[in-house]
């Protein structure tokens, strides 16, 4: 186990990348994270659903459902986003005025301030890498989901233990899928949450 200051200081380096890169991360990274949730998104449907975006940036995945010419945030849908970044939080705060329902908390993937059982969606898009332990950030996502929750994962392939990472999940979920791409540099995850 690493010691706790070396976790906190990756935590620290995060946060400042991130609150540094805010102002101009759309420019940046919109186009690629759109082809990630068309990926992660194709054939399904959010209608009613309570949604977790765990590392939700400065909103783009919200943009993305948005502009969908399908009807997936038109009816009674709750998101909660979160991220450790407050500057990241506070540009999504500028497109979500128009949207009903969305929350978002500044917070830790590896302590959610949520209670178990909450979200039946969880998405994390390129986000769980930027954790000092990943497991323990799958270990909050599993204990927030419900039992057959929709869980929609994006990781960066650097340095990624992929098979630790599945095979983790798979004592976890059912019908768990990876996919690889050879213009995209993240692996995605996709299954249905298995709790008793």
């Amino acid at each position: 186990m690493k010691p706790l200051n070396k976790d906190l200081d990756k935590k620290k380096n995060v946060i400042e990348k991130y609150n540094s890169t805010s102002s101009f991360y759309d420019s940046r990274y919109s186009e690629i994270q759109k082809e990630k949730y068309k990926i992660l998104f194709r054939n399904c449907n959010l209608n009613y659903k309570t949604i977790l975006d765990a590392g939700c940036g400065t909103g783009l995945s919200i943009e993305f459902f948005s502009n969908l010419n399908i009807n997936n945030l038109k009816k009674k849908v709750k998101y909660i986003g979160i991220d450790i970044s407050w500057k990241m939080l506070m540009n999504f705060c500028d497109k979500s005025k128009k949207i009903k329902d969305i929350n978002l908390i500044l917070g830790d993937i590896e302590n959610l301030p949520l209670r178990e059982n909450s979200f039946n969606v969880i998405f994390s898009i390129t986000s769980l890498q930027n954790l000092p332990v990943i497991k323990k950030g799958l270990g909050e996502i599993i204990r927030v989901g419900q039992k057959d929750s929709l869980l929609k994962l994006s990781v960066l392939r650097k340095q990624l233990k992929v098979d630790d990472l599945t095979a983790y999940l798979k004592t976890h979920t059912t019908d768990l899928k990876t996919e690889f791409l050879d213009n995209i540099e993240d692996v995605f995850i996709q299954g249905s949450l298995n709790k008793h």
